[in-house]
């Protein structure tokens, strides 16, 4: 089994390294999404454990991200790892595997587009609490994740389906 080893910056400027990750065959997710959902997940969590509306609104919030993220990472996700070998012509009878994901996301557009709906309520629901609070490292926080959520639905998920597409179209079929 091939492993990625990589590090990066994180928002506070320390280098971390990440543990090797197997390659892209065990269904991982491409690793900038992992740390990004990584630090969403911290930063939702910290702000859950205040007191007061910023926390009641991202304790909510906190439900809906841990279940769209886990949705994600089951099957949205994953065959984005295949870009790079996509990018450049290759594709394999080892590829097979995405097809099930894609077509599943292609199945549940509507679903997940809802889905980014709640998550999108909770988090302007944070910036509320968050702005009648003067918590501006909240607010922030919140209409990061929003924009997040919606470079998802304009551009991840439909990436998902198109590689789908695309796979579907250069293997064989039975294969």
């Amino acid at each position: 089994m091939a492993f990625t080893v990589a590090a990066w910056v994180c928002p506070s400027g320390i280098a971390l390294a990440q543990a090797p990750q197997p390659s892209a065959s065990a269904h991982e997710i491409p690793q900038s999404l992992r740390v990004e959902h990584e630090e969403t997940l911290q930063r939702l969590s910290a702000l859950a454990r205040r007191r007061g509306p910023v926390g009641d609104a991202a304790r909510k919030a906190l439900v809906l991200f841990k279940r769209h993220i886990a949705r994600e990472e089951e099957y949205i996700l994953p065959p984005l790892t295949l870009l790079p070998v996509l990018a450049d012509g290759k594709v394999t009878p080892d590829m097979k595997w995405a097809l099930a994901m894609t077509d599943r996301v292609k199945a549940e557009r509507e679903q997940i587009f809802q889905e980014h709906t709640q998550l999108t309520d909770a988090l302007n629901a944070i910036v509320t609490a968050a702005q009648r609070a003067h918590d501006n490292d909240a607010v922030e926080f919140a209409r990061a994740a929003a924009a997040d959520s919606l470079n998802d639905i304009e551009l991840l998920e439909p990436m998902v389906v198109v590689i789908g597409d695309y796979l579907h179209s250069k293997l064989p079929a039975g294969q």
